[in-house]
């Protein structure tokens, strides 16, 4: 691929491109980011691939389903360049992965580095819409980015608070920027979610993300490299790709309120704080945290006004939530029976309502394989049970009582 440098565009996608390649080399259909219609386009105009000669290239696998299911493996082309030849292009796309340093000179990354003909350009672009278009990817500093598959807001069973201080507040303000800066207002928003794991905080992240413009951030504060300069470069390349969300996970465990504990962040309260009010140019972005307590937050965190907007807590179920939740699992199910299992569930969180109706699943496969009440309600005391034993053991509230 010898031509002058006007020729060639150096792209750099959020999605790895190579990664049909493994596929096309071993045989082996592997799971990607890939939507299957787009994944369909790709493997139909992709002729042949290349490497550079007495170079072995290196592809990692991971099983990623259940042994007594079909199996699928997760594929990543490793750090041999790849040649592929798709029809209708005039010269053949390179996918290789080289350490990029950011803007700053602060950090550095691996990422997939494309080139391509200028006179490509346009079909690739097209191709990579068709294979990764539907998902919404959430950068990970320093590491590979994540996808996070689409969730409707209509897919979710909410409280009536969380839709109004959550859903509502935030449309209206990503409809609202002309408002904002109208009146002199900071163009930006905070969010910290709160409750016991597997009521929703998660799922509700997943659908601000998946609203179209939306870019998302996150990193995880615990790796090694994680330090004050990787959250300020989050936050900068946030701003320049706003609207923007940044997810700030488990920020309870960040900061340890016993100085005797040791949680391995690197990152100072001090350096969180400042962003939190707003440090530089942030017009547009959202901070999103969550935690599962916070009561044990450092009070810096919740002590001044503006730093979260909106305090948000994520209880378990109400019955109401939980009947509407089964329906959804299981639209064939009596209404008698619907009602025991909520009765049977009082105090499930949404995580252990699916880990109910998943045990129910493999109690039926011992059976005629049809869910009906009867599993569904050994699988609730089932799991009741298992869950008592585990507080008794380690003599904490767990509760199987009706909020009241």
């Amino acid at each position: 691929m010898a031509e002058d440098g006007g020729s060639l565009i150096q792209l750099r996608f959020d999605h790895s491109l190579a990664a049909i390649a493994a596929h096309h080399l071993i045989g082996v259909r592997c799971r990607t980011a890939m939507q299957s219609q787009g994944r369909t386009a790709l493997e139909t105009r992709l002729q042949r691939i290349e490497f550079p000669p007495e170079i072995a290239p290196a592809i990692k696998l991971r099983l990623v389903s259940l042994p007594q299911t079909s199996h699928d493996w997760s594929a990543e082309w490793l750090d041999c360049p790849v040649a592929l030849f798709f029809s209708g292009f005039a010269g053949p796309v390179i996918a290789a992965n080289l350490p990029c340093v950011d803007g700053a000179g602060h950090t550095s990354e691996w990422r997939e580095v494309t080139l391509s003909k200028r006179e490509d350009v346009p079909a690739l672009l097209d191709l990579m819409k068709a294979a990764f278009g539907g998902n919404r990817p959430l950068k990970v500093m320093g590491e590979e980015s994540v996808t996070i598959q689409p969730l409707e807001w209509d897919d979710l069973i909410l409280d009536d608070s969380v839709v109004r201080l959550v859903k509502d507040d935030f449309h209206l303000f990503l409809e609202r920027e002309k408002w904002y800066k109208q009146h002199r207002l900071p163009f930006r928003r905070g969010y910290l979610f709160h409750g016991p794991p597997g009521n929703g905080k998660s799922s509700v992240i997943r659908a601000m993300l998946s609203t179209a413009g939306i870019s998302g951030f996150t990193l995880n504060p615990f790796r090694v490299f994680t330090d004050d300069d990787m959250m300020a470069a989050m936050f900068a390349e946030a701003a320049q790709t706003t609207p923007s969300i940044i997810v700030l996970e488990d920020l309870d465990r960040w900061f340890p309120v016993s100085k005797e504990e040791e949680s391995g962040c690197r990152i100072s309260i001090q350096q969180l704080l400042n962003h939190l009010d707003g440090i530089g140019n942030q017009d547009g972005i959202i901070i999103v945290a969550t935690a599962n307590n916070p009561g044990i937050l450092d009070a810096a965190i919740l002590r001044r006004p503006g730093r979260f907007d909106r305090v948000v807590g994520f209880q378990n179920p109400i019955a109401e939530h939980r009947e509407r939740y089964l329906r959804q699992m299981h639209p064939q199910l009596a209404q008698e029976d619907l009602t025991e299992f909520t009765r049977r569930t009082a105090g499930f969180s949404f995580a252990q309502l699916r880990e109910a109706y998943i045990l129910a699943g493999q109690i039926a496969l011992e059976g005629d394989g049809q869910i009906d009440a009867e599993q569904l309600v050994q699988a609730a005391c089932t799991l009741s049970e298992t869950m008592m034993l585990a507080d008794r053991k380690w003599n904490t509230q767990i509760g199987f009582r009706e909020p009241v």
